[in-house]
């Protein structure tokens, strides 16, 4: 038997042994897009016949769009929209299986966003928690104590009369 022969059937056997586990890939077209349009994402190299879970990752947030099945020779194309109110920034797209692959997208915000976005900016605003005037939050416990202390004297009254019968 050559030494070619032997090579090449060895190699088929490694092929054999790691299908669906070979050079996992994903990416996506275009690679930069505006906030509300569409990109494709395409994985190949993967699992067979297997579903996988797909996020887009950006720096404070992840938007979950979906799962996509892998065909018999494990790979999947599938057209998403991304949704139109992300901020623009650098993204990430991850198809979650047995492992995760990812692939980075560009995303730049639609109009109307990018003009708030950049107003609130320009403002020096951060969106945070809102600050409570202190007879704000003494009301609010007010509120908080009554209702505690209602709900305790039904029960106490209720345990009390349990046993008292009705005319």
């Amino acid at each position: 038997m050559s030494l070619g022969l032997l090579l090449s059937q060895a190699a088929g056997f490694a092929v054999l042994a790691h299908e669906g586990s070979g050079e996992e890939t994903l990416a996506a077209e275009p690679s930069s897009l505006t906030a509300g349009d569409t990109v494709v994402l395409a994985g190949s190299g993967l699992e067979p016949e297997n579903d996988r879970v797909l996020v887009l990752v950006g720096e404070d947030l992840t938007v979950e769009l979906g799962t996509v099945r892998t065909d018999a020779d494990g790979m999947f194309s599938t057209e998403l929209t991304i949704p139109s109110h992300l901020p623009s920034g650098s993204y990430e797209l991850r198809a979650i299986g047995d492992e995760t692959l990812t692939t980075p997208l560009a995303i730049t915000a639609a109009a109307g966003a990018a003009e708030a976005s950049s107003a609130a900016n320009d403002a020096g605003e951060t969106v945070g928690a809102r600050q409570r005037a202190p007879l704000e939050l003494g009301l609010i416990l007010a509120l908080v104590a009554a209702a505690a202390f209602a709900g305790t004297w039904l029960v106490w009254r209720a345990e009390h009369f349990r046993g008292v019968p009705t005319a």
